[in-house]
């Protein structure tokens, strides 16, 4: 992603209902709410939801991210790689999390953060659990996280397989409005 790249999502989705959600789940990132996520506050925050990266890994991350070569993850570089993660705007659609590839890849270490105990299910539990370690008032409510899971629990076992995940992250699905 270049910096007019960035530039043009900044301006183009302003209006995104999304924003909220975002800007929630980024300043659980942006520990001391600067508008910034350092890459220590990256690592600190992945490590808090079990995803352990060596400082080489994060630094990697940040400069993938880092439109405009700053060091630094601002709000509109998060998106981009919210988007990334979750978007079909490469014209793929659904098909993209189908095949094997960074994006799946993605996708599968996605939900091996929610699915704590690795049996490829993802329980109320391990979705508050998750959730409160990203800070997020959702996971505090059993009802809450029973009801995202209800929302994409297809075949009705109030769990979320692997499966299920992947049609509602190929629908468009936010981890937790959608879940």
């Amino acid at each position: 992603v270049n910096y007019k790249t960035a530039q043009k999502i900044s301006v183009t989705e302003r209006g995104d209902p999304n924003n909220l959600e975002l800007k929630r789940v980024f300043s659980t990132f942006d520990k001391n709410g600067d508008g910034f996520i350092t890459k220590q506050e990256l690592r600190e925050s992945l490590k808090n939801i079990r995803m352990f990266m060596t400082e080489s890994e994060v630094e990697e991350m940040v400069v993938k991210l880092d439109a405009n070569g700053d060091g630094l993850i601002d709000f509109d570089e998060f998106r981009i790689l919210c988007k990334a993660i979750d978007d079909d705007d490469d014209g793929g659609g659904g098909e993209e999390f189908e095949r094997l590839g960074e994006e799946g890849e993605i996708l599968k270490e996605a939900f091996d953060v929610f699915d704590r105990d690795k049996d490829g299910l993802i329980t109320v539990e391990e979705l508050g659990s998750v959730l409160c370690s990203l800070g997020l008032k959702e996971g505090d409510k059993i009802e809450d996280c029973k009801a995202m899971i209800r929302k994409v629990d297809i075949d009705g076992d109030g769990m979320v397989n692997f499966d299920e995940f992947k049609t509602m992250m190929k629908n468009g699905g936010r981890l937790v409005s959608a879940f």
